[in-house]
C-alpha cells in the first residue's frame, strides 16, 4: 500500500495506526482537566490549588522519566513499552473510578507519569523511526502528529457524549474515566498483538544501552537537536494565548474563541503536518527545512504586534493566527525526526529522543508563568504583545540552532567523520 509516496506492508502500516491512536489517546487521563476542568473539580471537590498540584506532580514525574525512559526503549522493543504503556495508564485510571481522596488522584498522576513517559514516550517516536528510511522521516512524523490529532478529537468527543448521557455530576465523571480507561487498556491489547516488531530491535544488553546512552548524551549534535524542540514546542504554547488576545482585546465572543482553538489545535495538526512531512521529506534535509519554518515563525509572531485591535482587523488578526498555528504545527510534526540525519543509529534512537524530550519538554517549567506574568503586569494588549514578541523571539533561536546543526552535520559529512558507538549494529540508521 501507498500513501504520500510510503510504499509500507500492511503490518507497518498497523504500527503506524496504533502509534498515532494510541498517542493521541494515552494523555487523555493525566490531562484530563484540560477538558473536564469543572465536571472533575466538583466531583473531586477539588480546590484550584489543587487542581494545578495534578499537573505538578505530573510535570515533575515526566521531567524524571525522560533520560531513563531513552534508555529503557533501546533495550526494550517499541512494541512491548508501547502496549505496556497504553494498558497500565488506563489501569491506573481505574484507581479515579471510586472519587478518591487527593491524595490518591496525586499518587495516579505521578504513575501516569511513568506509565507516558518512562515507558510510552520515546517507544512511540523509536516506533516510527523504525518504519522507515532516513529519506522517510518527514512524512512517517508528520503521519504520526496528524494521527494523533485525529484520535485525539475523536476520543474527546466520545468522552464528552458519554459525560452528556449520564449528566455533568458526579456519574458522569466516573463514566468519563471508565471509558478513558477501558479504552487505554483495549488499546494496549490491541498494540500488542498488531504492531511489528522491528528486527534491529532489542539486540544490545542492560550494558551496551547504558554506554552508547552516555555516547550520545556527549554529542553536541544532540543538544541542538533537543534545543530545536524546546524552541518548536515553547513556541506551540504560546499558541494558547492567541484566543484570549482575540477575546479580551479584540471583543470576539467565548464561543467563537473556542472553535477558533478547535480548528487551530486539531483541525490544522490533522491536515498540516503530515503535509509538513512531505515537504520536508522532498526537501532532503529535515533541519534545513525547519529553518525556513522557524523563518516564517518569525515573521508571523511579530506581524500581531503591529496589528492594530479594531472591527476591520480581526479577520485579518484571525487569519494570522491561523497561519502562525500552521507554522508551529509543521514544526510539530518533524522536529523529533532529525536522528536519522544526525547520523543517530536505530539501536540508540532511544537515547537520543530520550535528551531531545527532557529539554524540548523544559517549557512547562517556567513558560507558562513567565506569559501569565506579562499578561497579569500588563494588562491589555501590551502583556500579549510580549508573548508574541517572546515567540518571535523563540523562533529566532530555533533558527540559529537549525544553522548551527546543518552545519555541524553538514561538515561531518564533507570529512566522513563518523562517531564511533561501542554497540552492537550501530552501523544501521
Amino acid at each position: 500500500m501507498r500513501f504520500l509516496g510510503l510504499k509500507k506492508n500492511w503490518k507497518q502500516w498497523l504500527s503506524l495506526f496504533c502509534l498515532c491512536v494510541g498517542g493521541g489517546s494515552i494523555y487523555k487521563l493525566p490531562y484530563i482537566r484540560d477538558v473536564f476542568y469543572v465536571q472533575f473539580q466538583e466531583a473531586f471537590n477539588a480546590t484550584n490549588t489543587q487542581m494545578g498540584l495534578m499537573m505538578t506532580v505530573y510535570a515533575l514525574t515526566c521531567a524524571v522519566c525522560f533520560l531513563p525512559g531513552g534508555w529503557l526503549t533501546d533495550l526494550i522493543p517499541a512494541k512491548y513499552l508501547v502496549s505496556i504503556g497504553l494498558f497500565t495508564t488506563g489501569a491506573t485510571g481505574l484507581l479515579l473510578m471510586s472519587i478518591p481522596p487527593m491524595g490518591i488522584v496525586l499518587l495516579a498522576q505521578a504513575i501516569f507519569g511513568i506509565t507516558t513517559t518512562l515507558l510510552f514516550w520515546e517507544a512511540m517516536f523509536k516506533g516510527v523511526r523504525i518504519l522507515g528510511s532516513p529519506e522517510e522521516q518527514g512524512r512517517l512524523f508528520g503521519l504520526l502528529e496528524g494521527g494523533r490529532g485525529i484520535a485525539s478529537t475523536l476520543i474527546s468527543f466520545a468522552a464528552l457524549a458519554v459525560c452528556a448521557k449520564l449528566g455533568e455530576g458526579k456519574l458522569g465523571m466516573q463514566g468519563t474515566i471508565v471509558f478513558y480507561s477501558v479504552v487505554l487498556m483495549a488499546l494496549g491489547v490491541m498494540c500488542f498483538f498488531l504492531m511489528d516488531k522491528n528486527p534491529v530491535e532489542g539486540k544490545i544488553n542492560a550494558k551496551e544501552c547504558l554506554v552508547g546512552m552516555l555516547q550520545v548524551l556527549k554529542l553536541p549534535k544532540v543538544w541542538l537537536a533537543g534545543l530545536i524542540v524546546f524552541c518548536g514546542y515553547a513556541a506551540y504554547q504560546c499558541l494558547g494565548y492567541f484566543t484570549p488576545y482575540l477575546v479580551n482585546v479584540y471583543g470576539m465572543s467565548t464561543s467563537m474563541g473556542s472553535v477558533i482553538s478547535i480548528i487551530r489545535t486539531y483541525i490544522l495538526a490533522i491536515v498540516i503536518a503530515p503535509v509538513g512531512g512531505a515537504l520536508a521529506d522532498k526537501k532532503g534535509s529535515k533541519v534545513k527545512f525547519l529553518q525556513y519554518i522557524y523563518i516564517i515563525g518569525i515573521i508571523l509572531a511579530v506581524l500581531p504586534i503591529f496589528i492594530t485591535p479594531g472591527d476591520g482587523t480581526l479577520f485579518l488578526m484571525v487569519a494570522v493566527m491561523l497561519c502562525v498555528a500552521a507554522t508551529v504545527m509543521v514544526l510539530r510534526g518533524i522536529y523529533y525526526s532529525t536522528t536519522a540525519e544526525i547520523n543517530i543509529p536505530v539501536v540508540l534512537a532511544g537515547a537520543a529522543l530520550g535528551l531531545m524530550s527532557q529539554l524540548g519538554n523544559a517549557p512547562d517549567f517556567f513558560l507558562q508563568t513567565m506569559c501569565g506574568y506579562f499578561i497579569d503586569t500588563h494588562p491589555g494588549r501590551a502583556g500579549y504583545q510580549m508573548v508574541f514578541a517572546t515567540m518571535a523571539v523563540l523562533c529566532a533561536l530555533g533558527l540559529l540552532f537549525c544553522i548551527l546543526l546543518y552545519g555541524m552535520t553538514k561538515k561531518e559529512k564533507e570529512k566522513e567523520t563518523k562517531v564511533d558507538f561501542k554497540v552492537s549494529n550501530a552501523d544501521i540508521l
